[in-house]
């Protein structure tokens, strides 16, 4: 299992003009780091993180971490389980910071979490959100991106997220500026399989 969490944070100065510019050419991927090529346990959860802030002028900030212990991992609110079958990835409403409310799950119909995919051996997904957050130390607001790459995939090549098209894209992305979901059925895409190498 190959795990990629890249995170894109901005205030309202990024919202327009060279700061959106910066901000809207984060990658929805990118390459694997050599130290997760190794062969990993069944019970874990070998994670690339990879981090873009305003503060920084969008540049990469990335680290690896391996988890064990659990059936599961949480990432923000994506939550990634092992299933009989492969994977599922959930989104847990509950955890998100949505445009006017603490909690918002009514693409949900009220239940907390909604299932993006699951995949079998062979198979790589991707699933996208995006939240409204509160500083509180300072009071002041900001925004978050969030991509999650999940890949079953057996020696797979480093670039494999960047290389091939993933099996299943879900997006559930939000106008920030507004109470709700830009869209009620927010975007999701079923791709044509590709061959994994």
């Amino acid at each position: 299992m190959l795990i990629q969490l890249l995170t894109t944070e901005w205030t309202k100065e990024s919202r327009g003009g060279a700061g959106a510019r910066g901000r809207d050419t984060t990658p929805v991927a990118s390459e694997l780091p050599e130290a997760l090529g190794g062969a990993w346990g069944e019970g874990s959860f070998p994670l690339h993180h990879v981090y873009f802030s305003e503060q920084r002028r969008f540049l990469p900030r990335d680290w690896t971490e391996v988890r064990r212990g659990k059936p599961f991992v949480e990432l923000e609110a994506f939550r990634v389980e092992r299933s009989e079958a492969g994977v599922r990835v959930l989104l847990d409403y509950g955890k998100m910071g949505m445009p006017g409310r603490l909690e918002w799950s009514g693409l949900s119909r009220g239940e907390p979490h909604e299932e993006l995919f699951r995949l079998i051996p062979g198979e790589w997904a991707r699933g996208v959100y995006n939240e409204r957050i509160q500083y509180w130390e300072t009071g002041h607001g900001g925004y978050c991106r969030h991509v999650l790459n999940v890949g079953l995939l057996c020696e797979a090549s480093l670039d494999v997220f960047l290389r091939t098209a993933p099996e299943t894209e879900v997006r559930r992305e939000f106008l920030l500026r507004q109470r709700g979901p830009a869209a009620p059925g927010a975007r999701s895409t079923r791709l044509p399989a590709v061959a994994q190498h």
